[in-house]
């Protein structure tokens, strides 16, 4: 019975880390490649030169107005199988 607990309780522990570390979020600061309203989606060029592409939901937070070649931070939650959510996205000067 307690060997069967101790498990119960490591399987919580284990999907409760899985869990937080789908919802990390990164951020990047680049200017904006390509935008498009219709897909609601971007993509940004970072001072590394990668490229990171990105989509926005009605959750998003925007300071700014996002163009082509405005230079932005975005901060985002990774997605491996999918697009990359943008959580803020702030317009630079």
């Amino acid at each position: 019975m307690k060997k069967n607990t101790v498990a119960f309780v490591m399987s919580i522990a284990v999907a409760a880390a899985v869990a937080s570390a789908a919802e990390k979020t990164v951020s990047v600061t680049g200017v904006v490649e390509s935008y498009s309203a219709a897909s609601h989606a971007f993509t940004v060029k970072t001072e590394a030169g990668e490229t990171v592409s990105l989509v926005w939901t009605k959750e998003t937070k925007f300071n700014g107005v996002v163009a082509q070649g405005a230079r932005v931070t975005v901060r985002f939650t990774p997605r491996a199988g999918g697009p990359n959510v943008a959580q803020t996205v702030g317009v630079l000067k």
